[in-house]
């Protein structure tokens, strides 16, 4: 039987990685929205501000890693901004929506962007910046999400929908 490992407080090593790649998936999401307008890429950073807080608020809040240092480093900051609320509600779906919303506005969004972009005026910029953004803020979230950041969460044993839907994915896909 399988050891299973959990951090109490996530490697420094795994945090620094993980903000590097959150910084620039926002900042190749800035460029790619900028070159559409200004305005366009100043209210992205917006979003992005106001996803990682509303995240803060209905996630961290709720997380074994209020106050520790989890994958992203927001378990440490949680605690500037809003006081620990019970963990059981971690799993409400009142709690879910409106994050999951919001961060997948912000992952999502850039990529129409980009596509929007090549469609009015092809230019090899445009297409690098959505491979960059799709390596970067897509491809490799998801599969660092998978197999490093969740893999030794504390909370996806205790419950989180989005680990036990990673999963469920897992053991379907070696069945």
């Amino acid at each position: 039987m399988e050891r299973e490992t959990y951090y109490e407080n996530y490697p420094l090593g795994i945090v620094c990685l993980s903000i590097v790649l959150t910084v620039l998936s926002y900042a190749l999401g800035t460029a790619i929205f900028y070159l559409i307008n200004n305005l366009l890429g100043v209210g992205y950073i917006i979003l992005c501000f106001i996803s990682i807080m509303i995240s803060i608020k209905f996630r961290c809040t709720f997380c074994y890693y209020y106050d520790k240092r989890c994958f992203s480093g927001l378990g440490m900051i949680a605690k500037l901004f809003f006081k620990k609320d019970n963990p059981d509600e971690f799993r409400n779906p009142k709690n879910l929506m409106l994050p999951a919303i919001f961060s997948f506005s912000v992952l999502l969004l850039p990529l129409i962007g980009a596509i929007i972009l090549m469609i009015i005026e092809f230019s090899w910029l445009f297409l690098v910046l959505f491979v960059f953004y799709l390596i970067i803020g897509v491809i490799s979230s998801f599969a660092l999400r998978k197999n490093l950041f969740c893999k030794y969460c504390k909370q996806g044993k205790i419950g989180c929908p989005a680990f036990e839907g990673m999963q469920r994915k897992k053991s379907q896909m070696g069945s």
